[in-house]
Parts: C-alpha cells; sequence; structure tokens
C-alpha cells in the first residue's frame, strides 16, 4: 500500500514536468516534391511558398506533440488544401515531422499531360527587326530561362505557372532593360504550349531621325551611296526610348562606327569616320568623313550684289604633312572674263582655328586667311589680298552639306555669297 501511495505521488509529479518540457513549434519549413521529377525547381519553390503560408498558419506555437498525436488528421488536411492550390497537380503524400522545427514534404504529381517542348515567342515591339536583335543581345538568356521554367509542368497548371513566369521576364528586363515593359501571357492549345513576350517601350519615344553625313576631305558628292545608305540605317533607332539611347549612347556609336570602317569606300580612301548622336524625340546624327592624308573640295560661287567678279569656281587639293600641318593648290577661275588664278600654299590647324597662307598667280600676291569653326554650321572668315591690300571679312552658315551662304564684306562692299559645294 505504501509502494502504491509512492507511485502514485511520482506519478502525480512527473505529469506536469511532461507537460511543461513538451516543444512548441517555432517554426516550419514546406517542401513540394514532383513524384515524376519533371517539374522545374522554380515552378516548385512556388508551390512550396503557397503552402507555406498555410502551414504557417497551422502549426506556429502550437504544441508539437498534439501536432504528432494528430498527425493524420493534419495530413489529411494539407492534402486537401493542396489539392485545391496546386492546380494541375494532385498531392500522393504527406511527410510531416513535428517538433520545434517542423519539417514538411509534400509529394505532387502532374494530372495529364506534361508540357514537354513549350514555344517562347519573343518579340520586341514598337522597333525595327535590326534594333530588336541588339535588344534581345541583352537578354540572351531569358528564353532558354522561361522554357526550362515550365517544361515538365503539368499542362493545366498553365494559369498560375505564367504568373511566374511574368515575374521572371519583367525582373530581367527591368534590370537590363529598364526602359522596356514586358508582358506574358501562356497559351495552351491541343498541340503545344507557346509562351508569348512581348517588350515594348516605355517613356518619351525616339520619334524623328535629324540626319546628317558629310566630310570635309573628299567631295560630298562621291558619298551620296553612303549617305542613303546610312539613312537607312539611322531609321532603324526610331521608336527606341530616349533614355535607351542617353544610356547606350557611346555603344550606338560604336555599332555606326564599326559599320563605316567595313565601307569598300572608306577603306580604299583610308578614311576616318565619326559619329556623335544627340539624344532626344528628334535624335541628332551626326556622321563626319574626315582623312588623315588629303582634304579635297570643289566650290561654286554666285556674289548677290557685287558690281564684278560674281560667278567663280575654286578647287583645293590638300595633303596633310602632319595632323596639324597642310601644303595645299587652289586653282580659280573668275566666270564674268574666264580669269585663271593658280597659288600653292601652307595651312596650320589648331582647335577650331585654321590659318593659311597662299601665293597667288599670275597676279603675283600673297593670300594670308584666318578662319574659326563657331560650331559645325557656322563659320568665321578673316582674309588680307597683299596685292590691292584688301581685307575681307565673312560669316559663313551650311545650309546642308551641298549649299551655304555667306555674308562678306570686301573692301568698301557687302554682298551675299551664295556657294555650292561639291
Amino acid at each position: 500500500m505504501k509502494l502504491n501511495k509512492i507511485l502514485i505521488l511520482a506519478a502525480m509529479t512527473c505529469l506536469p514536468l511532461q507537460q511543461a518540457f513538451s516543444a512548441q513549434i517555432e517554426n516550419v519549413s514546406v517542401q513540394v516534391v514532383d513524384v515524376n521529377g519533371g517539374t522545374s525547381q522554380i515552378l516548385l519553390d512556388k508551390m512550396s511558398g503557397s503552402m507555406q503560408v498555410v502551414a504557417d498558419q497551422l502549426f506556429l506555437d502550437k504544441d508539437a506533440d498534439k501536432v504528432a498525436a494528430a498527425g493524420e488528421d493534419y495530413k489529411r488536411l494539407l492534402t486537401e488544401i493542396g489539392d485545391r492550390v496546386f492546380t494541375g497537380y494532385e498531392l500522393s503524400g504527406v511527410r510531416l515531422q513535428p517538433g520545434a522545427q517542423t519539417d514538411i514534404v509534400l509529394y505532387a504529381r502532374p494530372w495529364n499531360r506534361i508540357i514537354s517542348q513549350p514555344l517562347v515567342d519573343l518579340q520586341f515591339s514598337g522597333v525595327e527587326p535590326q534594333t530588336a536583335e541588339l535588344l534581345q543581345q541583352r537578354i540572351p538568356s531569358l528564353k532558354r530561362e522561361l522554357e526550362q521554367a515550365i517544361s515538365g509542368a503539368s499542362e493545366d497548371a498553365g494559369d498560375w505557372a505564367g504568373g511566374v513566369l511574368r515575374k521572371m521576364a519583367r525582373q530581367q528586363v527591368e534590370e537590363r532593360l529598364p526602359e522596356f515593359k514586358a508582358a506574358v501571357d501562356v497559351v495552351q492549345d491541343k498541340q503545344s504550349t507557346v509562351v508569348q513576350v512581348v517588350i515594348y517601350p516605355v517613356g518619351q519615344l525616339v520619334s524623328n531621325i535629324k540626319y546628317e553625313l558629310r566630310s570635309e576631305a573628299i567631295p560630298n558628292i562621291l558619298l551620296m551611296e553612303l549617305k542613303y545608305k546610312y539613312l537607312a540605317e539611322c531609321d532603324k533607332l526610331r521608336g527606341l526610348p530616349v533614355a535607351y539611347v542617353q544610356a547606350h549612347k557611346e555603344e550606338l556609336e560604336q555599332i555606326l562606327m564599326d559599320k563605316l570602317l567595313a565601307e569598300q569606300a572608306v577603306q580604299n580612301f583610308r578614311l576616318q569616320p565619326s559619329v556623335r548622336l544627340t539624344p532626344g524625340a528628334n535624335l541628332g546624327v551626326n556622321i563626319m568623313i574626315n582623312s588623315d592624308d588629303y582634304k579635297l573640295w570643289f566650290e561654286g560661287y554666285g556674289d548677290v550684289g557685287r558690281d564684278k567678279d560674281n560667278l567663280s569656281g575654286k578647287a583645293h587639293i590638300g595633303k596633310f604633312i602632319s595632323p596639324q600641318d597642310e601644303a595645299f593648290g587652289e586653282a580659280e577661275v573668275i566666270l564674268d572674263d574666264v580669269q585663271w588664278r593658280f597659288g600653292a600654299g601652307y595651312a596650320r590647324y589648331w582647335g577650331k582655328s585654321v590659318w593659311s597662307y597662299m601665293r597667288r598667280m599670275p597676279v603675283g600676291d600673297n593670300d594670308y586667311r584666318l578662319e574659326y569653326n563657331l560650331s559645325p554650321k557656322w563659320r568665321l572668315r578673316a582674309e588680307h589680298f597683299s596685292g590691292d591690300d584688301r581685307n575681307e571679312f565673312g560669316v559663313r552658315y551650311r545650309i546642308h552639306e551641298f549649299l551655304s551662304a555667306e555674308y562678306v564684306y570686301g573692301g568698301d562692299e557687302f554682298y551675299l555669297r551664295i556657294i555650292g559645294n561639291l
């Protein structure tokens, strides 16, 4: 009897101790496994994340022993919830390991057929096809990653799997093409699964191209074929976001530069092209074709408001003996009475300025000239002719590569000179 009392007392003492040491669930881990092994990990992670929310609500702060005691009921409940959440899949089993760290493994398998050869149709909206190829180089792995993500998934899981693909596409486009947005749609037919991805520009777009290709090294008429060819090249930039052009200005300039350097005419004449883009809705594209070896130009002059010598022409042939020094010859004809004048001289280039000296024949005088380029279109000129001790000053504006106008003060008269450039 005394022994029985001792056992009863010990049992009563141990009961609260057992309750005191019972584990409380502090963390829950959920993992979904495809028993067929075909579903991508990114979709399985999405499924696991969906059930993680449910598991946290069911088990956190619960008594682990009580959860273990009702384990079969909890497994049935998780199975019912999973069958509703995982469209296209059914749960074939649940493994529940209660404890302070509770681990749950859900075994799923597709209902019917799985996606074996998905087609990812990636398109760029609003830009030229050649520009789309350039943009696609910035997201080279997107198509492959989308294919891998949806391959092996249940065909019936297209709706919620499409949300995963949309997030993947948008994140990658936002990171690598922030001036664009992505729209993703998953289309299922009897034959295949098609993932349609449309990437479209946002913000202010390039709507017009202000294009110019010219040379001060050779006659511009020799560049007409290049001029029209690269007008079409520059038109491919139409539709791009202005922000994209600003961010990738140097790269776009280099692409045009590389194409120009590969031109046969540029290589044959040892020309040196340069490209300058001015980003904006009206995108400025300025291409200059220069030479380190020579300088050739032909000009015709028509003077309005001058009494004599108002029709003339001049040819200039120069050879650079250093990057800043040019030796040249000029031939000039005055059409009023068909007078020919020839000269040989030297020019020195520094910055935007050019100083030159020329000895003219047969008049036998000296010509001193100073020119300053205010901008690509505006030029100032000061010139002194020793023969008649005359000074001439001019302000020249280039209308385009074949036509300029210069307002001239020469001696005691003002006149307007129309200049045709070949």
